[in-house]
């Protein structure tokens, strides 16, 4: 079964980068499936868009 290539942070180039970079920055680490999202970086880039607009919202925490 084929997989799907994983962005290294480290050798990405353009937008990926970039993005990737901030991710970096904002959790301390990069997850796997962000790095699979940056093959598309406007695929990432709708990803990290609508997980901000998610974390505006106001939830209890036994819904989240």
């Amino acid at each position: 079964m084929s997989r799907i290539e994983q962005i290294d942070p480290t050798s990405a180039t353009g937008e990926a980068a970039e993005l990737l970079a901030g991710v970096q920055s904002a959790m301390g680490m990069t997850p796997n499936f962000l790095r699979v999202l940056a093959n598309s970086p406007a695929a990432l880039r709708a990803f990290l868009g609508l997980h901000s607009l998610a974390g505006e919202g106001a939830l209890e925490p036994a819904t989240r």
